[in-house]
């Protein structure tokens, strides 16, 4: 009886210490998923069209804009109740956050120009870098 009864207690124990470890694992790939992918998006946005992209500050946002050629539309991707979102819209329209795609959360969002052809897009997830190009060098 007693062997029976260390036997369900190891048992149980070992059951709840593999749901722990299953959690800790799964948690953490998502993390690192949403990592990649907010990076992966920012970068996919910008190589849209090289020669379009600007930041401004838009109702008091920063807002990195990727122009749709000579549309005069655009992708406008902002960081909004902590989530990084993007829209498409005319350019000069006010931003539709309403509207507009989460990309997904993060508590920072930076666009820094290290040079003439060089981005620096920082979120809370990392940093991606992006070779801006005239229509001429492409």
């Amino acid at each position: 009886m007693i062997m029976m009864g260390f036997f369900i207690i190891s048992f149980l124990l070992l059951v709840l210490f593999g749901t722990k470890i299953y959690q800790s694992i799964s948690r953490n790939e998502e993390d690192s998923a949403l990592s990649r992918t907010l990076s992966s998006y920012l970068h996919t946005a910008s190589k849209m069209n090289e020669a379009g992209i600007y930041t401004e500050e838009k109702e008091g946002k920063l807002v990195l804009t990727v122009k749709d050629g000579d549309t005069g539309f655009g992708n406008r991707i902002y960081l909004h109740e902590g989530y990084l979102v993007e829209d498409f819209g005319k350019l000069d329209d006010e931003l539709n956050a309403s509207s507009a795609m989460q990309i997904g959360e993060t508590s920072v969002f930076e666009v820094e120009k290290i040079s003439e052809s060089l981005l620096k897009i920082s979120t809370s997830d990392g940093q991606v870098y992006i070779s801006l190009f005239e229509k001429e060098d492409r």
